[in-house]
């Protein structure tokens, strides 16, 4: 499990990464390809960390239940301080962060509103939210170099591609 929150926690440095390139003016501003910016992906991301977070202590984690439009797709300094006590949550855990059979709940249905609820674990749903992570921090690297933010190109790989390349000498 210690490797598990470590590498969530090296994926929640990615997002801090890029929070960190892109000054105020720019953390919000919205792609031309899209309308997400930099700051709706990375509220979007820690939503999903804080429904884990909740659902941890409940029992079910409900990934339908974000913070659209709140401080944190506006504020970076909101987002830097989340992300902060998101990393020393897994790397100092309490008792809430073990290994045991959890509920999940979200949206399945793009035509209507329509939840299942389905069985995970702990361990299943930190992978589940580093690729996630991996994933939006993807788009996100996209949106800060067509604003013209210098970022890192490892960002955004998945650990797989990551290894494969490591095994490339690249």
């Amino acid at each position: 499990m210690k490797q598990l929150r470590d590498a969530t926690v090296e994926a929640l440095q990615q997002v801090q990464q890029l929070v960190e390139a892109s000054d105020g003016a720019l953390y919000n501003q919205p792609s031309v390809h899209s309308e997400s910016g930099i700051g709706r992906h990375v509220r979007h991301i820690l939503d999903h960390f804080l429904a884990l977070q909740h659902g941890l202590d409940k029992g079910s984690i409900d990934y339908n239940s974000r913070h659209r439009d709140s401080d944190i797709e506006n504020d970076p300094s909101l987002a830097l301080q989340l992300i902060n006590q998101l990393c020393n949550w897994f790397l100092h855990p309490q008792s809430s962060i073990d290994e045991r059979p959890i509920k999940v709940e979200s949206e399945i249905s793009l035509k209507q509103q329509q939840s299942m609820q389905f069985d995970s674990s702990l361990s299943r749903e930190l992978c589940y939210l580093i690729n996630h992570t991996v994933h939006h921090v993807a788009y996100a690297k996209l949106v800060a170099k067509e604003l013209g933010l210098s970022v890192d190109n490892t960002m955004g790989i998945a650990p797989s591609t990551a290894s494969y390349l490591r095994q490339q000498g690249n």
